[in-house]
């Protein structure tokens, strides 16, 4: 009885495919096997349709007429079905026929005009036909229906047009959720002047970026090199939540550690515990205001500490002045802790005296003179790693005040003198 009815569902697996002029044990559709399906079912709009893509595709024996007379016949019998139109329409294209491409396009559109192929076969039908106003519709509205295929479109048009001024302007809709999809597409292709462009659009339409747009916006400008753009979009984001501005002109975000975190990413600071090491706010200690942080080392490791950290913006060929306040407790080793500032890109380096032992506050300085390419740099707090045979380090060192300010010419005239 099993035998008989494997045997009775193979028979009639193979009159179905064959009805339905397929075989999915061939690489592909046979002309002879779809004529045979059109005889034992003639009101069966598929086996036309497949002959009349195997016409338009055949390499060897293309055959548009015949393409074109099987396409008909399958939209006779269904002209409800959007693929049989779309296939009608690349067979006008080829035969160069450009009102009937057209309506054949139309009327794709019309049977199901939310359809995200239609959309996509339409709109590049059209690129490749070189009425390139006539298919952003289409691309308009896969970005605006279909988001996460937006990259496609993106992909699509680059290649179509050398301005992307024209994408920005004439294919992106002009609503927050595509705008920041597009920038998002900038990001990961790296396309900083656009994402600028971009960005500035989405503002002076009136749509505000949330926190987390305005931060990833910053940190895209940073890993550009545009330090002093994601400098000012910071404080204005800054100034736009409500936190004070320093107004005699400290770079430095957070600089008296009072706030745990301010913004997060950007210019915040990057605190990290250390094998050894441990990083606290402390509201107990201070040398102004209410909290400093706190460094406490086991004497375990050897550690080679540069954990706590800041990106600043600055100005090529300028004179700086970088202090900290710094309290240490039992300090152990001849390798204590300074501040030093480190160039992004273009290298310049600068450093204080190194504190051990026991500390009361005490102000640790470096000047520095950025260069001509220089536009930023890193604040760390560091502590090199020693050979020495007393290279475990134990202790406490708290941080306070930390300043980094443009030094004026009068300022730059008494520092010389002195």
């Amino acid at each position: 009885m099993i035998f008989l009815i494997f045997f009775s569902l193979t028979i009639g697996y193979q009159i179905l495919v064959l009805w339905r002029g397929v075989s999915y044990s061939q690489k592909g559709f046979s002309k002879e096997n779809l004529l045979k399906a059109i005889e034992v079912d003639p009101g069966n709009p598929t086996p036309f349709h497949k002959l009349g893509v195997l016409h338009l595709w055949d390499l060897l024996h293309s055959d548009l007429k015949e393409s074109d007379r099987y396409s008909r016949k399958a939209i006779e019998k269904n002209p409800l079905d959007q693929e049989y139109w779309l296939n009608l329409a690349k067979v006008f294209q080829r035969l160069g026929e450009s009102e009937p491409f057209e309506r054949a396009l139309e009327n794709s559109i019309l049977v199901f005009p939310t359809s995200y192929r239609g959309r996509w076969v339409a709109g590049n039908l059209l690129l490749q036909h070189g009425a390139l106003e006539r298919a952003i519709p289409h691309f308009s509205y896969i970005l605006t229906h279909y988001p996460n295929q937006s990259s496609f479109v993106y992909d699509i048009w680059g290649k179509v047009v050398n301005d992307q001024d024209f994408i920005l302007e004439k294919i992106v809709p002009e609503d927050p959720y595509s705008l920041n999809r597009y920038i998002t597409y900038l990001y990961e292709s790296g396309d900083k002047d656009l994402a600028k462009k971009a960005w500035g659009k989405k503002i002076s339409l009136g749509y505000k970026a949330d926190r987390g747009e305005t931060l990833r916006h910053i940190d895209f400008l940073i890993s550009q090199g545009e330090l002093s753009e994601a400098f000012q979009i910071w404080k204005a984001r800054l100034q736009e939540e409500g936190f004070t501005i320093s107004s005699d002109g400290n770079l430095m975000t957070n600089g008296g550690f009072e706030r745990e975190k301010v913004l997060g990413s950007g210019f915040d600071w990057k605190i990290e515990n250390a094998p050894g090491a441990k990083v606290s706010f402390d509201q107990s200690v201070a040398f102004e205001g209410k909290s400093s942080l706190k460094i406490t080392f086991n004497g375990k490791e050897n550690v080679d500490f540069q954990h706590i950290y800041q990106l600043v913006a600055l100005k090529p060929e300028t004179d700086y002045m970088l202090k900290i306040h710094m309290k240490t407790k039992a300090v152990t080793t001849k390798s204590g802790l300074k501040v030093e500032v480190v160039g992004v890109g273009t290298s310049f380096y600068g450093a204080s005296e190194s504190l051990i032992g026991d500390n009361e506050w005490k102000e640790l300085g470096v000047p520095f003179r950025t260069p001509a390419q220089g536009h930023g740099g890193w604040v760390r707090v560091r502590r090199v790693k020693t050979e020495k045979f007393d290279r475990y380090i134990t202790g406490t060192v708290w941080l306070d005040n930390v300043r980094l300010m443009e030094v004026n010419k009068e300022e730059r005239g008494s520092t010389k003198k002195k």
